[in-house]
């Protein structure tokens, strides 16, 4: 939890802000780290506090990465922005039920919804949006 802290009040700080409360994150000031959940992936706090209130944060998965069914607290809204992005709901990782989305998809995944995801075709970017607290909470694989 300190690191997302630390994440976030760095990407906070590294953000331009504009005359009006305009804010400007580029996507050189993110600072990624390590998802223990998702081996082969990282995120990165774009704007806000996940673990008290709305947020932004980015996800960016090496080609062959994949994560374990798992389910978050409030409703998560994800865009892809590179690659595919390969997901579908349920209790256990399956290949088959996987869907490919491309660029500009927008998937809005409610709160509690058992859901997996991965990159088989190569770097994926997706952008995550909620209203925290959030959490990223294992789903034990019958």
């Amino acid at each position: 939890m300190r690191r997302a802290a630390a994440a976030s009040l760095l990407a906070l700080a590294a953000s331009a802000a504009l005359a009006g409360g305009v804010e400007i994150v580029s996507p050189d000031s993110l600072h990624w780290r390590g998802e223990p959940a998702a081996p082969g992936a990282v995120v990165a706090v774009v704007h806000g506090d996940p673990r008290t209130g709305p947020y932004v944060i980015r996800a960016r998965f090496e080609q062959g990465a994949r994560s374990a069914p798992h389910r978050h607290p409030d409703t998560r809204t994800i865009t892809v922005l590179k690659g595919r992005y390969f997901f579908a709901t349920g209790t256990r990782f399956d290949p088959r039920a996987l869907e490919g989305h491309g660029p500009g998809t927008l998937l809005v995944v409610p709160a509690g919804t058992p859901h997996f995801s991965s990159a088989p075709e190569g770097e994926v970017i997706v952008q995550e949006s909620g209203d925290g607290p959030t959490a990223l909470e294992p789903v034990a694989q019958p």
